[in-house]
């Protein structure tokens, strides 16, 4: 059985969204994420104007901070893809 006695890995995610009404939104829908417990791998989430600072901090190892990244990468597009949407679907005439 292999045994992962790696170094902890650090990783500093920033996003930037046209408007800081889109970055506070995405930014409350990954938040509950941080709740999970999971051993040897801590999250955490600030939000700066239109910036979302995402630090993961990981023991166990370089494959599963990958995994996490690109697991809040995949987020992020859904809630950009979400927000278009709705953007889309804002009727023509209450802009008049």
């Amino acid at each position: 059985m292999l045994q992962n006695n790696s170094a902890e890995c650090f990783a500093i995610l920033e996003a930037v969204f046209k408007s800081e009404f889109e970055a506070r939104l995405a930014y409350l829908a990954l938040k509950p994420d941080e709740a999970l417990k999971v051993k040897g791998l801590r999250v955490s989430s600030s939000l700066r104007g239109r910036r979302i600072l995402l630090k993961v901090a990981c023991r166990r190892g370089l494959m599963s901070l990958a995994y996490t990244l690109l697991d809040y990468l995949n987020h992020l597009k859904m809630i950009q893809e979400a927000s278009l949407r709705l953007e889309e679907a804002k009727c023509p005439w209450s802009q008049a």
